[in-house]
């Protein structure tokens, strides 16, 4: 189950676990390189204060897997120091979802999210900040429940699916509250992404990979974040003003028509909220993401690259057919049996919820890795998700009915699942009235849309 911890000011240790000059294994502290701290900090300020955009006297809500908890102490020290009005931290344990899985009766299982769901609740009702940690303690764990016990993980998985239906509804899709999602490095992470490296040198580099994505890595951190901000507002006017009617993916195998409503529009950097509080959903960032007709997808759409689904099932060298929108059907050389499962959550999981562009000259796809984070992995490539919209990206969309979005076509579900489609191989034209619109060129944004204005 789940441990729901509660921090105050006087919680908070001067020294200890997530503060200043603390130690342990694979947390965010190294005594020997002095600028640790200081990285940890800026990093710490950049999530409270350009992810979640903090305002004073606001609520903070921290969800996070245990092997964070270092790291969320010190998120929550810097989120009091910013002038936080009370900060709570939810922490999720893996090894005991998997133990409940196992070992627990079915109704239990069933019931295994209801506490963490009232707490999602809470922080629709109280207008509060959630910033959520991600980096598995066994990225491994959970795709060997789902095989040893398809059923009961099935179980597990749609009472997972149901816990954040409120928070989606109205702090997402109403634009209620502002929310943030964050990488944090763990040992059996690093591994996978540096196999050749010993563990604290692994630990390390990710972590300092983190930092250069988030420019944590530099005193000028805000100003380059801002700057980032501009060019993908600029890139989204660009895309708004050509009144795109159509995206075709080619290369790579993929040949791909994705329809989108006239009232689509595009997003990426910062958002902000129905009280005008400004904020940044992901850091970091590198897309532009529109929400597309669920119901005029058409075409065949090969994945360059693996990914998890939020159940923890790794899906390789996926090869999707669409059909009138509906994925009908497809090929995965692993994981091809959970993926099943996974699209058969509800009808809506079997239908395009976004389509996103990335370009080549994102940093996280210049670093060359496969990071098995989809934080990470989505903003190294032009990607969709299967499942859920976001009607924040339609015109308007914040404040239309379930049945006005549904005629709009924007899709419904209880799963979202980013699927990487980009490559050096492919390219992504848009259809517009006045004829095609090139906007990725094997890989990278075409010269409009490199460096916008």
């Amino acid at each position: 189950m789940d441990h729901h911890a509660q921090t105050s000011p006087s919680e908070t240790p001067s020294k200890g676990p997530g503060s200043k000059g603390s130690t342990s294994n694979g947390s965010p502290q190294d005594l020997e390189r002095p600028d640790r701290e200081v990285l940890f900090d800026r990093y710490a300020r950049i999530l409270v204060g350009h992810g979640a955009g903090l305002r004073r006297g606001q609520h903070v809500y921290l969800h996070t897997e245990v092997a964070h908890r270092d790291f969320a102490l010190r998120l929550a020290e810097t989120a009091y120091d910013m002038g936080a009005g009370h900060v709570s931290t939810w922490l999720v344990d893996p090894r005991q979802h998997a133990q409940l899985i196992r070992r627990g009766r079915l109704e239990q299982i069933e019931r295994a999210h209801a506490r963490e769901q009232q707490w999602l609740d809470e922080i629709v009702t109280t207008r509060g900040a959630l910033i959520s940690l991600r980096g598995d303690e066994d990225p491994r764990l959970m795709r060997q429940v789902s095989e040893d016990e398809p059923e009961r993980h099935g179980i597990f998985t749609r009472s997972s699916q149901r816990k954040g239906k409120v928070f989606l509804h109205h702090g997402v899709n109403r634009s209620l509250c502002p929310w943030v999602v964050a990488a944090a490095v763990t040992p059996a992470w690093a591994r996978q992404v540096f196999p050749e490296r010993d563990t604290q040198d692994a630990v390390d580099r990710l972590w300092d990979l983190v930092f250069q994505f988030t420019h944590a890595d530099h005193e000028d951190a805000a100003d380059r974040a801002a700057e980032k901000d501009r060019r993908l507002h600029a890139r989204r006017r660009q895309l708004d003003a050509l009144r795109i009617r159509e995206l075709r993916v080619t290369g790579g195998g993929s040949d791909l028509r994705v329809g989108l409503s006239p009232k689509a529009r595009w997003r990426g950097g910062s958002k902000e909220t129905a009280f005008g509080q400004t904020f940044n959903a992901n850091v970091p960032s590198e897309e532009n993401f529109t929400t597309p007709d669920r119901r005029v997808t058409e075409g065949r759409l090969v994945a360059t690259m693996p990914f998890r689904t939020k159940a923890g099932l790794l899906v390789k060298e996926l090869v999707m057919h669409f059909e009138a929108g509906r994925l009908t059907h497809f090929t995965a050389s692993e994981g091809a049996a959970s993926f099943e499962r996974w699209i058969d959550s509800d009808d809506g999981a079997r239908y395009l919820g976004e389509f996103a562009l990335v370009g080549q000259d994102s940093p996280i796809a210049k670093s060359g890795l496969f990071f098995e984070h989809t934080l990470l992995d989505e903003n190294a490539w032009p990607h969709v998700a299967i499942g859920q919209a976001y009607a924040t990206a339609l015109e308007d969309g914040e404040h239309l009915s379930a049945r006005e979005l549904a005629e709009l076509g924007c899709n419904t579900s209880s799963i979202h699942t980013d699927i990487m489609f980009g490559s050096p191989e492919v390219s992504v034209t848009a259809s517009t009235a006045e004829g095609d619109v090139p906007l990725i060129e094997r890989g990278r944004w075409t010269a409009a849309f490199l460096d916008p204005s």
